[in-house]
């Protein structure tokens, strides 16, 4: 159930055909995205997020196919050695810890700034994907993860002949 009664009304296109997201579009689902966070667990929201030293999480986005689902998430500043993804049944979770360390001396001045942080973010997948059958690739601080569905699962087309 969206908590927000209007969402989606704007988006009017035919079936089928895809709809073209502006700047305010995307800017409207992430205020979307987090209503629906808070309103679903108000505590989490503010220990995960909104306090400007709580712990980070990255970006994830999930799209899926007829024959895979599709993981992206944003991880800039992180070593993929020290990401750990495993599938536990159809639950991905991603987990890892970011540490950045940046120190600048001069003749007047001296800068030291530290990062640091671990997150674990669990994504729920469909329960036709083979775990198997999962690869990962990582370019520019994005991790993809592309999980193939089971041939089972894959949907038959049925033709249908007239009767005569």
């Amino acid at each position: 159930m969206s908590l927000i009664p209007w969402r989606g009304k704007s988006r009017s296109a035919a079936i089928g055909e895809p709809v073209p997201q502006t700047s305010l579009q995307r800017f409207r689902d992430e205020i979307d995205r987090t209503f629906e966070r808070f309103f679903r667990d108000p505590w989490g929201a503010v220990e995960s997020g909104l306090s400007a030293f709580g712990p980070w999480g990255p970006a994830v986005d999930v799209s899926q196919t007829d024959t895979e689902v599709a993981v992206r998430a944003e991880i800039p500043g992180l070593d993929p050695k020290d990401l750990d993804i495993t599938i536990q049944g159809n639950m991905l979770v991603l987990a890892g810890e970011k540490r950045e360390s940046a120190e600048e001396k001069g003749k007047d001045f001296s800068y030291s700034e530290c990062r640091y942080g671990s997150f674990r973010r669990t994504i729920e997948l469909p329960s036709s994907i083979d775990p198997d059958k999962v690869t990962a690739e990582h370019k520019n601080g994005v991790i993809t993860i592309r999980i193939e569905k089971s041939q089972a699962e894959q949907p038959k087309r049925i033709n249908v002949t007239p009767s005569q």
